[in-house]
């Protein structure tokens, strides 16, 4: 893909880095010099030293014909106004962060696709790692009545050597299994295996019960 990565703060190089790494063509936009010629020096892209809220600069990076372009400034006005600009130039798929909460909805409105709140979802993140040591991820969906999360089977868990029709998960799914570098679409004959990395679909009050049974 052909891609335009907006704002070179700590969310624009970690995505200039799995763009980069995923074998994209990437154009990379940011006001300060020292950090195109940063980003230069340790990726093969494109770097535009100018304001991605002008038109001409995403003229310049060739919006027209971009597949898609990420908004990560601190300036929830600039990635609006950046988006929406790139939309009406052509560019197939528009992301951007916001991060202010109440300007979520003005965002949606223009149908942009968005990442709310990064600060705040990192936060969360933290939060949960203290309170649910066990869980490795989660993603919190349907405004916090399921989450989806990753847990280690250990070797002491009750479930090590049973079979996935063995377990009794009344209030969650096991969608996959992550076993030596490979992903396992689990059956009802699996057997799990100590080390194994489940991905499990819950209801947020199961969560604690759930996480209890693969690694007391």
């Amino acid at each position: 893909m052909y891609i335009i990565i907006v704002g070179l703060g700590g969310i624009g190089k970690n995505l200039v880095e799995i763009a980069v790494k995923d074998k994209n063509d990437v154009v990379v936009i940011d006001r300060d010099e020292k950090r195109c010629a940063e980003i230069a020096s340790k990726y093969d892209v494109l770097t535009i030293v100018g304001d991605a809220t002008q038109r001409e600069t995403l003229l310049d990076a060739g919006a027209e014909t971009a597949d898609a372009l990420i908004a990560t400034t601190s300036d929830d006005s600039a990635n609006l106004m950046i988006s929406l600009t790139a939309k009406e130039l052509g560019t197939k798929n528009v992301a951007t962060v916001v991060n202010q909460e109440e300007h979520v909805e003005m965002f949606k409105k223009e149908g942009v696709s968005l990442l709310e709140s990064p600060d705040k979802i990192i936060a969360t993140h933290l939060y949960m790692l203290l309170r649910r040591p066990r869980i490795k991820c989660f993603l919190s969906i349907g405004g916090g009545k399921a989450e989806v999360f990753e847990i280690a089977v250990s070797g002491k868990s009750s479930v090590l050597g049973k079979k996935i029709s063995e377990i009794n998960l009344k209030d969650g799914i096991i969608v996959a299994i992550e076993r030596n570098g490979d992903i396992i679409l689990p059956k009802k004959d699996t057997v799990l295996r100590e080390g194994d990395l489940l991905t499990v679909f819950a209801e947020s009050k199961a969560v604690e019960k759930i996480s209890a049974i693969f690694s007391p």
